[in-house]
C-alpha cells in the first residue's frame, strides 16, 4: 500500500488547491437578451423535515429530523425565474430536461449562469408566481450562480435577504455590473457572496427558528427573520462599500474586536483591543488587551481585564494564560505553535506586514493587512452584532439602539504571503482535530494508508471514511483518479454520494499529506462546516491522523472591528436588565408539537440562562420540586432527582414512581437536559428541558421550557409547555417554630396556650410560597397515606374511605410508644389545603368509665389542624394546632378556642406500611388520681398500668 503515496508527489499543491474561477444598466440584462445557451445544473435539495410550502399539511414524525431529502420531486415542482432591480419576477426560463440520479436532480435550462436567475421549488406542486409581482415567499430558492448548487432553507433565506435589499434600493447595488454584463467569474463571485450569507444565517438565524409544521410563508413573515435578513444586508453592504483608510493611524489609536460565546461550558462576552506604536507602549510595540465577562449567577455585565500581550516581552508571557496555544502552523523547521496574537513587523499608512506572536519574520509566514472604514452613525447596533462571532451578545442590547456620531467600523482585509498550513494544537488538544473511522469514532486512524479504499463502497455501512461533519462523510478511493466521495445524509438515514472530487498524496516541507478541496455544494450542505476554507489536508502527528486546512497565498480574508467610541457605546447599553423578566413564559405552548417548534419557543422565552455542564452537575442529588398551579391539580407535587450515575428519580406527591433503574439523563449540545424514561427502549418517552431563567437565592428557582414526547407509536402525544422548579438540597428542611406553645409534661398541657386565630396568622407567615406556587396538601396526596412525625412511633392514618359524616374520610391516630393508642378519627381537607381531623369515637365511648368511676378515655374529645409550610418534594414542614376538651376543665382552664401550636417535619408513607402493634389497656380500675389512668395521649411516657400504692399515713 505504500506505493500509492508516491503516485501523488507530482501533483502540485497549487493545482490541487486551486481557487474556483470565478457599471451598466441597473435594470439588468433582459430575458430576451440572454445568450442562447443551455446550462446543466446538478441540484441537491436539502430542506427541514417539517417546513411546508403552499397547502402542505403537517405530518407527525416520531423524532424530529434535522434535514430531509425529497426524492419524489418532479420537473413541475421547479421553475427558473428572472428577477429585476425591483425584486420582482420579470420572466421565466425554460427547463429543457430533468432527471434524478444518485439522489441529485439534473436540470438543464435555457439560461447561462446568472445572479438574477433563480431556481425555485414548491414541494407541493407547480410553483405559483406572476410576472411583474414580487418574488413569492412560499417558494424555496437558490441562485443559478454555479453548475452544482444546493437548494436549502439557508440559500432561500440568503437570496431573499439580497432581493429584499435590491427591492429597497431599486437597483442591484454592488452587483450592478454582475447583473448587467454577467461573466462566469463575476457571477460565481456573487454566488460566493450568497453562500457566505447562507453560512452566516445558518448560525445566526436558523437555530432560532422552529420549523416543523410551519409554512415557509409564515416563516418569512416573522419579525425576527425580516430583522436579521435586513440587518445582515445592511452590514454586508456597509462593509463592502467602506472607504480605504490609513491602517497606521487606526493601529496607533487602537481598535476593538468583539465576540460572544454560549456553550455547555458557560457564556462569555469578549472585547479585545489591539494597538501598535501607540502613546501608551514602547516604540514599534504591538499590544493586545483582552477584556472578558463570564456569566456568573445574576451579576450584571462588567468587563474585566483578562490578559495583556506585549510583542516585546516574548513567549514567556503566555505561561500565565490558559489555552494560549490555539493551533500549529507548518514552517520550514516543522510545526510551530500559533497563539492568535499578532505582532506588526512593518507598517505604512496603507498596509501592515504582520506575523503571529509565536513566529519570526524569517519563518516566512507573514500576512499583509489593509483596512477600510465606515461611519456607524444612526445604524442599528444589532445589525453589526448579529454575526457568527457576536450574535449571542444581541440579547443584552436593546433592539433598535443606534450608534452615535463618533462611532466607526473597520473592515480589515488580510492575505498570506505564502500558503499557511494550519493544524489544531496536536500537542495538547489533538482529539479536536483527529479523524477516526465512521464506524469506530473513538479510535483515530494511525496511518494515512488505513484511510484509503481500493474500490468505492456501495452503501454508507461499507464506507471506510470519516465524518467531516455530522452529516458528511469523506471516502478516499485509490483508483485511476484518486477519487474523493462525499457522502451526505440529506434524508434522515438516506446517505448518498452527492459529489466527488480528487485527493492527492503530496510531500510538503517533509510532511506526507493527503490533500483535497471540499466542493462548494458540500460546504453548503454540511452542518456547521468547521473550517474557513475548503482546502483540507490529512497528516499523521503524535501517532494519529489529524485534519487541517490550508490558507492560500494571496487570497483575501476579512474581519470587522470597531473604534473605541463604538465599543463604548455598545457596552454602555449592554446589560442583563435588557433580558426578558423572570416568570412563566407561555410562548409556543402547544400540542401536538415538534422539537423544532420547541427550539423556537425557547428562543422567544429565553434570557441568557442555559444548562451547562457545571450547573447540571451541581443539580445531582438535589430535589427539583414543582407545585402545580392548574386548578384541576392545584398543589400536586412533582419532584425530579438527578443521580450521579446519570439515572433520575421521579416522585409524585412524595412517592417514588417505578422505572428509576432505566431512566437516564444527559445534557445535549443545545444545552437541553434530556430525560429519557427507558434508556433500553429506542422509542422511549422522553422530555427535553431548556433553562430560560434562573432566580439566584439560597434555594434557586428555575424557569424551564420543556418538550414532552410520550406513547411513541401509539397516541404519539407531544407537548410544549413551561414549568418552574425550585431546587432543594436534601435533608435541609427545618420546621418554622415561631410562636410554638411548647409542652408541659407535668400537666400534660401546652406550656403557652395559643388561639386558633393566632395559629392561622402564624401558619400563613410560615408558608413559603414562590412564583405563585404555594405548598399544600391535596386529596390525592393524602388519601391512602399516613403522616409520620419526628416522633417516629406516631402515625396519622388517612384512609381513602368516606366517613359516615359527610365530607370526611376515615382514619386512625396511632402511637406504639408507652402503652400505645389507636384512636379512630375522621379527616378532611379545608379549602386552603389545611388538613383537619377530629376524634371519631362515639360520645358513649368517650364517656365510658371503670367500676370506680375513672374514665377509660380521660383524654376527652380533640381536634387538630395541620398546614404545610414548605416541602422539598419528599417531606413537609408543617404548622399544627390542636385542642382537647379536657383542657377546658383543667387548672388553669383553657378556652374553647385555645390550644397547642406546634411545628414538625413530616412525611407520607402508604397507610398499609404503618407498623402493627398491640395497644395495652388497663385490666383493673385505677385510682381516681392515678397518673396512669386509661387510654391517654401521653408523649414518651413508659407504660405502667399498675396504680402506685397510696402513700403511707
Amino acid at each position: 500500500m505504500r506505493t500509492y503515496l508516491r503516485l501523488g508527489l507530482s501533483l502540485f499543491l497549487a493545482g490541487l488547491l486551486s481557487a474556483c474561477g470565478g457599471g451598466g444598466d441597473e435594470a439588468g440584462i433582459q430575458p430576451a437578451d440572454l445568450p442562447p445557451v443551455k446550462t446543466k445544473f446538478t441540484v441537491t435539495v436539502d430542506l427541514p423535515a417539517g417546513l411546508m410550502t403552499a397547502q402542505q399539511r403537517v405530518s407527525w414524525r416520531p423524532v424530529s429530523q434535522a434535514y430531509a431529502a425529497t426524492p419524489d420531486l418532479y420537473q413541475d415542482n421547479f421553475a427558473v425565474l428572472f428577477i429585476n432591480q425591483q425584486g420582482k419576477v420579470m420572466g421565466q426560463g425554460d427547463i429543457t430536461s430533468f432527471a434524478m440520479t444518485d439522489g441529485n436532480y439534473s436540470i438543464e435550462a435555457q439560461v447561462p449562469l446568472l445572479l438574477h436567475g433563480v431556481l425555485v421549488l414548491d414541494l407541493n406542486g407547480v410553483p405559483q408566481f406572476a410576472i411583474g409581482d414580487d418574488l413569492p415567499t412560499h417558494l424555496f430558492m437558490t441562485p443559478l450562480t454555479d453548475t452544482e448548487i444546493a437548494l436549502s432553507l439557508k440559500t432561500t433565506l440568503a437570496y431573499r435577504a439580497l432581493i429584499k435589499r435590491v427591492a429597497t434600493d431599486g437597483h442591484w447595488g454592488i452587483f450592478n455590473e454582475t447583473v448587467s454584463d454577467p461573466s462566469n467569474i463575476d457571477v460565481r463571485d456573487a454566488g460566493d457572496f450568497v453562500n457566505e450569507l447562507a453560512d452566516e444565517l445558518s448560525v445566526t438565524l436558523v437555530p432560532k427558528l422552529g420549523l416543523n409544521g410551519v409554512s415557509l410563508s409564515n416563516l418569512m413573515s416573522l419579525s425576527i427573520v425580516n430583522d436579521i435578513l435586513e440587518g445582515i444586508m445592511t452590514r454586508k453592504y456597509t462593509e463592502l462599500t467602506a472607504q480605504k483608510d490609513e491602517i497606521a493611524t487606526i493601529f496607533n489609536s487602537g481598535f476593538w474586536r468583539l465576540a460572544s460565546h454560549s456553550s455547555n461550558t458557560g457564556s462569555t462576552l469578549e472585547a479585545d483591543m489591539m494597538d501598535y506604536n501607540s502613546p501608551d507602549t514602547a516604540t514599534n510595540e504591538t499590544r493586545q488587551i483582552d477584556w472578558r465577562w463570564t456569566k456568573n449567577g445574576d451579576s450584571d455585565i462588567s468587563l474585566t481585564e483578562d490578559f495583556t500581550y506585549l510583542s516585546e516581552q516574548g513567549l514567556v508571557q503566555f505561561d500565565s494564560k490558559d489555552d494560549a496555544i490555539k493551533g500549529q502552523i507548518l514552517t520550514s523547521t516543522g510545526w510551530k505553535d500559533l497563539y492568535e496574537y499578532f505582532k506588526v513587523l512593518i507598517s505604512s499608512s496603507s498596509t501592515a506586514i504582520m506575523t503571529d506572536a509565536g513566529l519570526e519574520e524569517t519563518d516566512g509566514r507573514n500576512i499583509t493587512m489593509r483596512v477600510n472604514s465606515y461611519s456607524l452613525a444612526g445604524l442599528k447596533m444589532h445589525d453589526f452584532l448579529t454575526t457568527k462571532e457576536n450574535h449571542f451578545m444581541t440579547r443584552y442590547v436593546p433592539a433598535g439602539t443606534t450608534f452615535g456620531e463618533a462611532a466607526k467600523g473597520y473592515y480589515f482585509t488580510w492575505n498570506p504571503d505564502t500558503t499557511r498550513m494550519l493544524l489544531c494544537n496536536a500537542q495538547v488538544g489533538g482529539d479536536k482535530c483527529t479523524v477516526a473511522p465512521r464506524d469506530n469514532p473513538t479510535v483515530p486512524y494511525t496511518s494515512l494508508e488505513d484511510m484509503v479504499s481500493v474500490e468505492p463502497a456501495g452503501s454508507i455501512e461499507q464506507v471506510n471514511g470519516y465524518h467531516l461533519t455530522d452529516n458528511v462523510v469523506v471516502e478516499l478511493v485509490l483508483n485511476n483518479t484518486h477519487q474523493a466521495n462525499y457522502w451526505v445524509n440529506v434524508g434522515g438515514d438516506d446517505w448518498i454520494v452527492v459529489e466527488t472530487g480528487i485527493w492527492g498524496a503530496v510531500s510538503t516541507l517533509d510532511k506526507e499529506m493527503f490533500q483535497f478541496t471540499v466542493p462548494d455544494v458540500i460546504k453548503q450542505l454540511a452542518n456547521h462546516y468547521p473550517f474557513d476554507t475548503p482546502y483540507l489536508f490529512l497528516v499523521v502527528e503524535q501517532g494519529a491522523v489529524h485534519q487541517g486546512e490550508a490558507i492560500l497565498k494571496d487570497t483575501d480574508y476579512h474581519f470587522a472591528g470597531f473604534n473605541n467610541a463604538a465599543k463604548e457605546e455598545i457596552y454602555a447599553v449592554t446589560s442583563r436588565d435588557n433580558l426578558p423578566p423572570f416568570g412563566d413564559c407561555n410562548f409556543g405552548n402547544t400540542s401536538p408539537a415538534t422539537e423544532d417548534q420547541f427550539l423556537n419557543s425557547v428562543t422567544e422565552c429565553g434570557g441568557d440562562e442555559r444548562f451547562v455542564t457545571d450547573s447540571v452537575n451541581s443539580l445531582v442529588d438535589q430535589h427539583l420540586v414543582q407545585i402545580s398551579t392548574d386548578p384541576s391539580s392545584l398543589g400536586e407535587l412533582e419532584t425530579l432527582i438527578l443521580k450521579s450515575d446519570n439515572t433520575w428519580e421521579y416522585y409524585l406527591n412524595t412517592v417514588l414512581q417505578p422505572g428509576s433503574s432505566n431512566r437516564s439523563w444527559q445534557l445535549n449540545d443545545n444545552g437541553f437536559l434530556r430525560l429519557t424514561e427507558n434508556s433500553n427502549d429506542t422509542f422511549s418517552d422522553y422530555q427535553l428541558w431548556a433553562l430560560t431563567h434562573k432566580k439566584y437565592q439560597d434555594r434557586p428557582i428555575l424557569a424551564v421550557k420543556y418538550f414532552s414526547q410520550t406513547d411513541i407509536g401509539g397516541a404519539n402525544t407531544s407537548v410544549i409547555d413551561n414549568l418552574m422548579t425550585k431546587q432543594y438540597a436534601p435533608d435541609t428542611l427545618v420546621a418554622c417554630t415561631a410562636n410554638d406553645s411548647g409542652w408541659n409534661s407535668g400537666s400534660q398541657m401546652p406550656a403557652t396556650a395559643q388561639t386558633k386565630a393566632a395559629f392561622t396568622s402564624q401558619a400563613a407567615s410560615c408558608t413559603v410560597s414562590w412564583e405563585g406556587r404555594t405548598p399544600r396538601f391535596t386529596q390525592s396526596m393524602l388519601a391512602g397515606k399516613a403522616l409520620t412525625f419526628s416522633d417516629t412511633s406516631r402515625h396519622l392514618v388517612l384512609n381513602a374511605q368516606a366517613d359516615s359524616q359527610s365530607g370526611f374520610n376515615t382514619g386512625r391516630y396511632r402511637d406504639s410508644d408507652g402503652c400505645g393508642f389507636d384512636i379512630p378519627i375522621r379527616w378532611k381537607l379545608e379549602a386552603d389545603g389545611t388538613l383537619y381531623y377530629e376524634n371519631a369515637m362515639s360520645q358513649a365511648q368517650i364517656d365510658e368509665t371503670f367500676s370506680n368511676g375513672a374514665k377509660k378515655f380521660p383524654t376527652g374529645n380533640f381536634k387538630e389542624w395541620i398546614k404545610v409550610s414548605d416541602t422539598d418534594g419528599l417531606v413537609f414542614t408543617v404548622k399544627g394546632f390542636n385542642h382537647f376538651t379536657r383542657w377546658q376543665s383543667a387548672t388553669p382552664a383553657l378556652g374553647a378556642d385555645d390550644g397547642e401550636m406546634w411545628s414538625d417535619v413530616v412525611a407520607l408513607i402508604p397507610a398499609a406500611n404503618v407498623p402493627t402493634f398491640t395497644v395495652q389497656t388497663p385490666t383493673e380500675a385505677p385510682l381516681p388520681d392515678s397518673p396512669f389512668p386509661g387510654t391517654v395521649l401521653r408523649d414518651g411516657q413508659t407504660c405502667d398500668l399498675t396504680p402506685p400504692a397510696p402513700p403511707a399515713p
